[in-house]
């Protein structure tokens, strides 16, 4: 039997192969280009949404400088360890259109964060604030150390703040300076706030206070504001003891209203510190010292206020208990002894002073 010759390969048989090698090809191309786009991908993910902490320590506080481009702000969050080195910020940046809006100053970083959440606290301009608590009664010269301790001012610049006395010049037409007027309270302070600034934050705060109404009760209890706030600050240094100010008022009160002399040993020890000659004890050749500021031997209020009073001082001046005391003494327990007499003072002093 004879067999039929075989037919050659055809043309359409030899394309599909090429075809198929060519999808192959095309396949474990598109399958090796996809690799590095997955890693992206997911370097991408990490860094947008996996919070990052890569400084030392659980805290950081952390200053941009102002005048800084964003690549430049990028550089130091890379640099101190808040977000992850790589390119994604420059991206993530230029996508949600936000290079030209991170702000300078201090920023506190204290749990890992995200990049985003690190890029929005800038935009946001989530500063830090430092507290610096100033507590009732000190005069200004330890108030204005306690800012600079914090690193805000200088002395000559807080000096020449607190004898501008333009912002009160409404309250106290008599002022020579800001004595007085600084209010003692916590102030939240970003850094780089200036001397000027500072004191005009405490100012404020006092201003705020003389409404009308104590403006008006002042004047009709025959005080000015300056007398106000120089008695308030007598009732101040004399007790701690918020139950005991109206009383310490009333005694100081009934005193000026007698023409009797205030015997305050605080003005004693303001005038000795004006001339840096308190030493931590008031002697007898002391009671003596010829100031203005010593109530032992001029009558009626001192010149001027002698630390800065707080709101419960003041309100004692204004407001102070319906007493016939004209003497009190300390207990040596944070307290006092009042007395209407001298009889019963000279007892009081003799049982606790001794």
């Amino acid at each position: 039997m004879k067999r039929k010759p075989s037919r050659p390969p055809s043309g359409r048989a030899g394309g599909s192969r090429r075809r198929s090698l060519v999808k192959t090809l095309l396949t474990f191309l598109g399958v090796f280009l996809w690799i590095p786009v997955m890693m992206g991908l997911v370097f991408y993910y990490l860094w947008v949404a996996v919070p990052y902490r890569g400084y030392p320590g659980s805290t950081l506080l952390l200053e941009i400088p102002p005048h800084r481009s964003a690549l430049e702000v990028l550089q130091i969050l890379q640099d101190r360890g808040v977000i992850r080195a790589g390119p994604f910020a420059r991206f993530y940046l230029r996508l949600t259109r936000r290079a030209s809006g991170l702000r300078a100053g201090e920023y506190l970083f204290d749990h890992p964060l995200t990049a985003p959440e690190v890029l929005d606290k800038l935009v946001r301009g989530e500063i830090y604030y430092h507290r610096v608590t100033l507590p009732e009664g000190l005069r200004s010269a330890e108030t204005f150390s306690l800012f600079e301790r914090d690193g805000f001012g200088t002395e000559e610049a807080f000096r020449e703040a607190f004898r501008d006395t333009r912002p009160i010049a409404n309250l106290d037409e008599e002022a020579t300076d800001l004595e007085g007027y600084l209010f003692p309270d916590t102030y939240l302070l970003a850094k780089g706030t200036t001397a000027a600034e500072i004191v005009q934050q405490m100012v404020n705060h006092v201003q705020a206070l003389w409404t009308t109404e104590w403006q008006e009760l002042a004047r009709s209890s025959g005080l000015s504001v300056r007398e106000v706030m120089t008695l308030a600050s007598l009732i101040e240094k004399e007790t701690a003891r918020d139950e005991e100010r109206p009383l310490i008022s009333s005694v100081f009160h009934n005193r000026l209203r007698k023409r009797m002399r205030l015997q305050c040993d605080p003005t004693i020890i303001y005038a000795l510190a004006m001339r840096s000659g308190y030493r931590g004890r008031i002697t007898r050749r002391d009671l003596a010292l010829d100031s203005r500021y010593n109530t032992y031997v001029y009558g009626g209020l001192p010149p001027g206020p002698i630390a800065n009073p707080g709101l419960d001082a003041i309100r004692a001046a204004l407001y102070p208990d319906d007493t016939d005391y004209l003497y009190f003494v300390s207990m040596n327990t944070g307290r006092h002894a009042f007395s209407t007499n001298l009889r019963d003072h000279s007892l009081a002093v003799r049982k606790y002073q001794r």
